[in-house]
């Protein structure tokens, strides 16, 4: 079974990132409000500096979108209207839950600290979420080239913010530099209840994925791409119930792979991992949650079953409570609604 047309039925993105899902015409208006230049003045000039295409096919090359763009998020107010309409997009996209990570520390500036990086966030995703009866929460993310007592300064914000939708703690950054000189951080997260996930074995090799597990406590994995490489990795991953927080276009973006024919998705899923399918950065790779099922349908001719399993999944592994849960999995029962 193949779909031409992105895939319609309920859905649920655990790995999204606020800073990645801006439009570019909020962003050309947004720079045009606060005076902050961009390299052009119309969407259509614009789209080629802020997104990428299928000529993108190395990290470098795609983060190079973000220092474009960079600037303008740092605008007091840009990040409740850019996580406002990524709730809009995703209810379009039929998505009934989403988890949006950001790191308010790198949008922060000295007269707009990371507190209030994080409070226009969330008040973003709520009235998002309000409007289009859409759950969703906010993982704050560490990042390993920021200095270890700014970590801990972004897990406390995280935890002072549990009531107003932080449901996780995410390390992020480049996976080159070891995780360790975060592990008080993510360990005082663990202590106060909140979950972890880290990015690993994106473009590192397994032993970034060893390092998540068996020193940062990660309980979910973000790309996770190098269990290619350690079938005995992924066989305990597997028995773990680790799951996987898999983005097939923006790894082709930022080079993890080189085609889907080298993507590990479907090896994992047969072999018992508990993969999951997300976006990423939907705006900079220009692509829907629906669009990334489809395209794994078309690579490896999966069917309704196959596809609402993989959703099932990532419901299963979502940083939510028992009673969101089961109201997730009801949701995810009615094809229509959603």
């Amino acid at each position: 079974m193949t779909h031409a047309a992105p895939w319609s039925r309920p859905k649920i993105d655990l790995h999204c990132h606020l800073d990645g899902a801006a439009r570019p015409a909020t962003l050309l208006e947004l720079s045009r409000q606060a005076g902050v230049p961009l390299p052009a003045d119309d969407v259509a000039g614009l789209r080629p500096h802020v997104q990428v295409g299928r000529g993108c096919g190395s990290l470098r090359e795609f983060l190079r979108t973000f220092d474009v763009f960079y600037p303008v998020l740092r605008v007091p107010g840009a990040l409740e209207r850019v996580g406002e309409e990524l709730i809009e997009d995703a209810a379009g996209d039929n998505v009934v839950h989403i988890e949006v990570r950001l790191c308010p520390a790198l949008q922060a500036t000295d007269r707009h600290p990371a507190e209030h990086v994080l409070g226009d966030a969330l008040a973003g995703l709520a009235a998002g979420g309000r409007a289009h009866d859409l759950s969703w929460g906010a993982i704050v993310c560490c990042y390993r080239e920021l200095p270890a007592e700014v970590n801990r300064e972004l897990v406390e914000l995280a935890i002072d913010h549990t009531d107003r939708g932080v449901v996780g703690v995410d390390l992020a950054g480049p996976e080159d530099l070891p995780g360790a000189p975060s592990t008080g951080a993510l360990r005082r997260a663990h202590d106060a209840g909140l979950p972890i996930t880290v990015h690993a074995g994106e473009a590192a090799g397994p032993e970034s994925i060893r390092e998540a597990l068996d020193v940062l406590g990660a309980c979910r994995l973000g790309h996770a791409v190098a269990l290619r490489e350690d079938a005995a990795l992924a066989r305990r991953v597997a028995q773990e119930g680790v799951a996987l927080e898999c983005c097939l276009t923006s790894n082709l973006h930022t080079g993890a792979v080189a085609s889907l024919d080298e993507h590990p998705f479907d090896t994992l899923r047969r072999a018992g991992c508990r993969v999951t399918l997300n976006t990423d950065d939907p705006a900079v790779s220009a692509i829907t949650l629906g669009g990334e099922y489809a395209l794994a349908a078309r690579q490896w001719g999966y069917d309704e079953a196959t596809l609402d399993a993989i959703t099932r999944n990532a419901c299963d592994a979502a940083f939510v409570d028992d009673a969101r849960r089961a109201e997730l999995r009801r949701r995810l029962d009615d094809p229509v609604r959603g």
